[in-house]
């Protein structure tokens, strides 16, 4: 990975508004390093193996992170969200790269055929089966762009972050909740889509919404609504 891509991606804004700045300097300075040891090993650790490079920082340190799922932890195994999703992003663009260079090859060998056809005496079977390669690569790409296409459409969000800011009554940072979006599960899309309308109508006045992105962050969606206590005029007659 390192020599792939020896940098990921951070986003300042990110960290500022995330959950790792409610911890003390020695946890977060934990957390990049840990960072820099996840990227640099394909994204795979432990954290048996990361206390032992890490040892001189106190356990409570580590913890910490756990506890409040900046890194996530299963069977010793070490995930970060974002940096996983940074690898998928290159893994992807390498494989467009590479299906670009064949193509690019082939059309430089008809070239080179159809250049020097008469001074090497180059036959035209020759230059028809390279034709027919061309071809045939083209059909492939073509046919591998349609199954990803198809796949895109399988994967089409149930509930999508256009659908989510309209619903949500206070625009603001869009940007940076559109990054955190990509993050969030389905299943969990889902029950925003089922809560946020009544979440915003909770409230009596907009002020009390939270900015979105710390609606995101904070996972909002789980608490328990708030219903407003509203007393009509015929109530009011009715219990006089």
């Amino acid at each position: 990975m390192a020599k792939d891509l020896p940098y990921f991606k951070f986003f300042v804004s990110e960290w500022n508004d995330g959950d790792i700045t409610l911890e003390d300097f020695e946890t977060q300075g934990l957390f990049i390093n840990i960072c820099a040891y996840y990227w640099s090993n394909e994204c795979e650790i432990t954290l048996s193996k990361t206390k032992k490079k890490f040892r001189h920082i106190d356990e409570d340190s580590f913890q910490n992170l756990i506890d409040s799922e900046v890194i996530k932890v299963e069977d010793d195994i070490i995930t970060i969200n974002f940096l996983d999703e940074q690898k998928e992003e290159r893994i992807e663009n390498s494989k467009k790269r590479s299906k670009g260079g064949r193509a690019s090859a082939e059309a430089r060998k008809l070239k080179r055929l159809t250049e020097n056809q008469q001074k090497f005496n180059t036959s035209s079977t020759d230059v028809q089966q390279v034709l027919n390669s061309c071809s045939t690569e083209t059909q492939v790409l073509r046919e591998e762009e349609r199954r990803e296409e198809k796949k895109r459409e399988e994967k089409k969000e149930i509930y999508s972050f256009e659908e989510f800011w309209n619903d949500y009554d206070k625009k603001t940072g869009r940007k940076n909740c559109e990054v955190k979006w990509k993050k969030i599960k389905d299943s969990d899309k889902l029950k925003i889509k089922e809560t946020v309308k009544s979440y915003v109508s909770s409230k009596s006045d907009k002020k009390y919404i939270q900015n979105p992105f710390t609606y995101l962050n904070r996972e909002t969606w789980n608490d328990e609504v708030e219903v407003k206590k509203v007393t009509s005029t015929i109530q009011r007659r009715v219990s006089l």
